[in-house]
């Protein structure tokens, strides 16, 4: 759409392109290839992001079909865009569009007369990310093309869809990683390493899992999907073009293998069927071999598929990488059989094999190309269908509720263990589009009574889909690979229980009942903090979320405190130990008053002498990173940025420094070192020779386990989370023992699940938990402990530790452990047998790995 745009430098090199092609050619848009001064989709070649947002904002200056929308800043800084691509026509009645499908996003507001008008006028909503991971480098230099396609095609089909469909296109949903591997390819072309393993993660924190993020939204690239997207347009279909594999199918293309998450609408079921078969159709029609349906993934989470729960259809399309944009060259024997099919044999849902040969990024961007043409010509042809069917679908999620089978409402009880837990619940809720109500005075519903500030979420809304699958118990069904054989693993985790997670107490309302409410605000502001009048020697707040945030403050700050070593009354209330204790002195009310602000912190003040105290202080963290890349490492680093707990990145040098160097002691510089879950055997050995750059091979060595083991005689604290506590337990000779190691696949498997745990409260790790918790357990390990190890979370001795998700043997685990202390030297190793920070979800468990931070600021 020909306008002003941001960048005036594109705008200027637009025009003198544009000029040159005018003299010659015919007054025409140039190709990416020749606007850029690349072959787009040779060999070798990859456009940088920032390449890749100049070219479509030069097309957007010449182009009416195209308009361009800059939707904020990614977590390092970077534009991120979307282009809305329709015709002429539609481009300038953008908003009477959007306002048709609002109403048909909600049927509350929308008559069916009405809707049968909308319907008619109506025009199909496509969303497009392209690139979410930045390694899967084809889809946002295949945009490339379609920028140049969509603005200059005049054949009928073009116009046909264009008329018909309003598209909406991100050609990166990871812009940081798309320039990071872009430079990383060009750093690394002709060398040895080229197509190696990427030693950083390609998201600044989330790396892979960025697409996992889509229930909680705490990146920035996620806030603006859903938020700028998604929820601003309800697209009826959306669609992911990733990257798979090289040595399997050479597409995937819906339907999905089971199970399927119940709470996704039927509709939603069978359109995603008949969508991804009339594409896979299309691409075998076209030549296109080595296309696989109803294989590989499944349809159970919604941290992968956000639309299919707001009245939409997710459709993944992966296609199978080459070696970055150099080609590959493989043999039919040599494919590897698949979930639901074997590559080098035809089946139902696998029609014509590819024989092998040569495979290049020009081969993946034009299955690309064939599957996005397929969907968009579904999406054309038949509006009506898709518009119909997303009003039927809606009508359907206002009705959820009773009596239709679903409770009435959920209730998150104003009175809560953890209120700033609870808060980030219902707000991440609220992105997600779910309407929050606000209870005005106290009210009675399912025999329980509630008091005035209580949330509501009723489900006759748009969005009740998203709020029931977050809040329900996940069972996900004991699917086998054959009748007796071992459990078939799960493309994804299995579980996702939201209160659980967090630690918030949820309840379901079965009935209808009345109560004074008005719908919260969006984003819901945080219950406000308070510091009691009153003299003080002593102040005292909660140990839970809000109070752990107010404390690295203090401590950030200098302020002197610490956990109370009892449990204690104090004007008619009990205060349980690992409560915060600030000694009175000059300017701490004043730093209390400033935490109390910004948090829902309630400070009381105590005269008298208070309780036994155990000072703390502000932590010198230490977080390892490997260049053999670890996803919980990133997320840690996200808890710590996101919480302002200070940290010092340790690479390998740091531990194994090499021949004639003679760095300070580690405990001179930290007080514990955090091992993010990896393997030992990554941890060790790094990147193997010749698979990187000569500086980044290998990993931490012998000499590195040795100056870890060093560094906890000495007094430090290692922590070591999941995975990463085998390496103390095999390499330290801790009296401890992996139960689960010792168990077969066929009698044990826990493939991502919320368990059930004990917790030593009076344990300084266990401060502030309740006795009852939960843990976060994905292949994960647990103890059986000999003396002087103390165990400070159990699984229970006796019930069956499987909460939500799926859990087979879970019996193994009864009477284990999933938290340890073991003294070592003049230092402690507190082994997580499960990740407490689990992509920045586990804010039940967060407090535990606090804890242990603060533990290592008290004396052995």
């Amino acid at each position: 759409m020909p306008r002003a745009i941001s960048s005036v430098g594109v705008l200027i090199l637009a025009s003198l392109v544009l000029a040159s092609f005018t003299q010659a050619r015919d007054d025409r848009i140039p190709s990416p290839s020749e606007f850029l001064g690349l072959d787009i989709g040779a060999d070798g070649v990859l456009a940088t992001y920032d390449q890749i947002v100049d070219y479509w904002k030069a097309v957007d200056a010449l182009s009416d079909r195209i308009a361009v929308q800059e939707l904020g800043t990614t977590t390092l800084g970077r534009p991120y865009i979307a282009a809305v691509v329709t015709s002429p026509d539609n481009q300038g009645r953008l908003d009477e569009y959007r306002l048709v499908n609002d109403r048909l996003y909600d049927p509350r507001t929308t008559s069916d007369a009405e809707a049968r008008e909308l319907i008619a006028r109506g025009r199909t909503i496509v969303a497009i990310q392209m690139g979410i991971h930045s390694d899967e480098i084809a889809a946002p230099q295949t945009s490339l093309e379609l920028a140049h396609r969509f603005a200059t095609d005049e054949t009928s089909w073009m116009r046909r869809v264009l008329d018909e469909t309003i598209l909406i296109l991100s050609p990166s949903h990871n812009p940081d990683g798309a320039q990071l591997v872009a430079e990383w390819h060009a750093k690394t072309l002709g060398t040895p390493y080229y197509g190696g393993p990427l030693p950083f993660l390609y998201h600044h924190y989330a790396g892979h899992d960025n697409n996992r993020d889509w229930y909680m939204f705490t990146q920035k690239e996620s806030r603006l999907t859903v938020g700028r997207i998604w929820n601003v347009w309800h697209p009826q279909i959306s669609l992911d073009v990733h990257q798979m594999q090289a040595d399997g199918a050479r597409m995937f293309l819906p339907p999905y293998l089971d199970p399927v998450d119940p709470h996704i609408d039927s509709i939603v079921q069978s359109q995603t069927r008949v969508l991804g078969s009339s594409m896979a159709a299309s691409l075998i029609a076209q030549g296109k071999t080595g296309v696989v349906t109803e294989a590989i993934y499944d349809l159970w989470t919604p941290a992968r598929a956000y639309v299919n729960y707001h009245g939409g259809v997710r459709i993944l399309a992966e296609v199978a990488s080459a070696r970055l944009a150099r080609p590959m060259t493989l043999s039919l024997s040599g494919l590897r059989p698949g979930l639901g099919y074997d590559p080098r044999q035809v089946s139902a849902n696998f029609p014509r094999v590819w024989e092998g040969g040569t495979w290049r990024l020009r081969d993946i961007m034009d299955y690309e190309h064939a599957a996005i043409d397929a969907l968009l010509d579904h999406a054309a042809r038949n509006r009506r269908s898709w518009l119909a069917n997303f009003w039927e679908v809606n009508k359907n999620a206002v009705g959820r509720g009773a009596p239709r089978g679903g409770p009435y409402a959920l209730v998150v009880a104003a009175a809560q263990r953890d209120p700033l837990a609870a808060h980030e619940m219902l707000r991440a809720l609220q992105i997600g589009g779910v309407e929050v109500q606000r209870a005005l005075t106290p009210f009675s519903a399912g025999g329980v009574q509630y008091g005035a500030g209580s949330h509501v979420i009723l489900m006759d809304q748009p969005a009740s889909a998203f709020a029931r699958t977050l809040t329900a118990i996940q069972r996900y069904p004991d699917i086998r690979s054959y009748d007796g054989g071992p459990p078939r693993r799960p493309y994804d985790v299995t579980a996702y229980t939201m209160p659980l997670l967090m630690g918030v107490s949820v309840a379901e309302v079965a009935d209808r009942f009345d109560a004074d409410l008005a719908l919260a605000p969006t984003p819901l502001p945080p219950a406000p903090g308070v510091v009691r009048p009153g003299s003080a020697a002593r102040y005292v707040f909660a140990h839970d979320s809000a109070g752990m945030r107010a404390a690295i403050a203090l401590a950030r700050d200098g302020v002197p405190l610490g956990w109370a070593r009892e449990r204690f009354s104090h004007q008619g209330r009990t205060f349980v130990p690992g409560t915060f204790v600030v000694p009175s002195a000059s300017g701490v009310r004043q730093a209390l008053a400033a935490a109390a602000g910004a948090l829902p912190v309630t400070v009381l003040p105590l005269e008298g002498a208070g309780p036994a105290m155990t000072p703390i202080r502000l932590p010198r963290v230490g977080l390892y990173q490997s260049y053999a890349v670890s996803m919980d490492e990133g997320w840690t680093r996200w808890i710590f940025d996101d919480w302002q707990m200070p940290y010092v990145t340790i690479r390998n040098h740091d531990l194994n420094p090499g021949p004639g160097e003679s760095p300070a002691p580690l405990t001179a510089r930290f007080d514990v070192i955090v091992l993010p879950d990896q393997s030992a055997t990554a941890i060790v050995n790094g990147i193997g020779s010749g698979q990187a750059p000569p500086e980044l091979v290998g990993g931490i060595g012998e000499a590195g386990v040795a100056a870890l083991q060093g560094f906890v005689e000495q007094g430090g604290t290692l922590v070591a989370i999941d995975s990463a506590s085998m390496l103390p337990v095999t390499r330290f000779g801790l009296p401890v023992e992996n139960v689960v190691g010792l168990a077969g696949t066929g009698e044990f498997f826990g493939p991502g699940s919320i368990l059930r745990t004990e917790v030593d409260a009076d344990h300084p790790i266990g401060y502030g938990s309740p006795e009852r918790g939960i843990a976060w357990f994905e292949d994960s390990p647990a103890f059986r402990l000999a003396s002087p190890a103390r165990a400070v979370v159990r699984y229970p001795s006796q019930d069956p530790p499987l909460v939500s998700g799926w859990l087979l043997g879970g019996e193994r685990l009864n009477g284990t452990t999933a938290v340890a202390e073991v003294p070592l030297g003049r230092g402690r190793v507190v082994l997580f047998g499960f990740r407490p920070q689990y992509r920045a979800q586990t804010w039940a468990t967060l407090g535990l790995f606090f804890n242990a931070l603060f533990y290592s600021t008290v004396p052995g």
